[in-house]
């Protein structure tokens, strides 16, 4: 099995395309959270956003070398049909909500 395509979608989620044409969204969040050696400089998420396939048409990898095996990508989750939802942006109208519940939070009482 390989990895043909890598896209980068949010936070540490990724979407592989596989040599068989499968399409999967990996979350490596909890691999990057306890990540040690190579794998450390992936915490910071504007380097985990460097993610590329390799020269070799085999796995994904990063500028320092650290890769993952893609049997091991390939296990972690089900194809992406399924997790349509991930990392959806809000509309207008929820980010509108959002930001007038935190000017309200933020809002200091005055009292007479």
């Amino acid at each position: 099995m390989r990895i043909t395509k890598v896209e980068y979608l949010c936070d540490y989620q990724l979407k592989l395309t596989f040599s068989n044409k499968e399409v999967r969204v990996v979350d490596l969040s909890e691999k990057v959270k306890h990540a040690r050696g190579v794998f450390l400089p992936l915490k910071d998420l504007e380097y985990f956003k460097k993610v590329d396939v390799d020269d070799c048409q085999l796995s994904i990898c990063w500028p320092n070398g650290a890769d993952i095996c893609p049997d091991v990508l390939y296990a972690m989750e089900q194809p992406a049909q399924i997790k349509k939802s991930i990392c959806k942006k809000p509309t207008r109208r929820e980010h509108a909500s959002k930001q007038a519940t935190h000017r309200s939070k933020t809002k200091t009482k005055v009292r007479p």
